[in-house]
């Protein structure tokens, strides 16, 4: 069992980051490994997710601040050491969704095979994340929620190794989004280490589907 924190001389690095941290890297590899696009596509949107990864934590840290900008004055250690909530977490992803659609835009990067592959490493990364919690941890973990990640899973393997059947993907980013938004009237899902509300998953869900229905219609509208 993993302690609840490892100290490092004056630094205190919490099980729950760590397990975190894990769970991204496992994410990346069930992205890279099942990912039906070739390997240069691939290498693009690795880069492309970890530029996700680090734009959230980077707005999620500026977010804490802004919302505790008076105490960040008084005791700015206290704020930046203290975990982000979800509120902070709200809006990072309002600042990441609008940084890369500026960037994807200036790129003229093809939206449809990123958002599968950011939905891979999403799901992958919260499996793996909850599977070392349940194991290494004495945290607290939703069955419940492994369960739903591990038929994600699953549906991906097995029903989408070739790219771009749209039908397939959006029915199953709609299984994800849609149950967790159901299951959180049961039990908490908490999206990484944050304890977001329910409706965060449909909105997820809404950014996902997006791409999907828009590469529809303009397809449609082509002919």
């Amino acid at each position: 069992m993993l302690p609840e924190a490892i100290l490092l001389g004056p630094l205190v690095i919490k099980a729950t980051l760590i397990v975190m941290l894990l769970g991204l890297v496992g994410g990346g590899l069930f992205f890279y490994y099942t990912s039906p696009y070739d390997n240069t596509l691939k290498k693009r949107h690795s880069n492309k997710l970890l530029d996700v990864v680090l734009y959230t934590m980077i707005f999620t840290i500026v977010a804490k601040v802004i919302l505790n900008v008076s105490l960040f004055f008084d005791d700015p250690v206290a704020v930046l050491a203290y975990p982000s909530d979800s509120s902070a977490f709200y809006l990072a992803t309002g600042g990441v969704i609008v940084v890369m659609a500026w960037s994807l835009i200036k790129t003229r990067t093809e939206l449809v095979p990123l958002i599968d592959s950011l939905f891979r490493l999403i799901v992958g990364s919260q499996f793996v994340q909850l599977f070392l919690t349940l194991t290494l941890t004495t945290y607290y973990v939703s069955m419940i929620q492994l369960g739903l990640l591990f038929v994600t899973l699953l549906l991906l393997v097995f029903l989408t190794k070739h790219p771009l059947r749209s039908a397939t993907h959006v029915s199953i980013i709609g299984v994800y989004t849609a149950g967790a938004f159901g299951l959180s009237f049961i039990e908490t899902m908490p999206f990484f280490n944050f304890y977001v509300h329910g409706s965060y998953y449909l909105f997820l869900g809404l950014v996902l589907l997006a791409p999907f229905f828009w590469s529809n219609k303009y397809t449609t509208e082509s002919r």
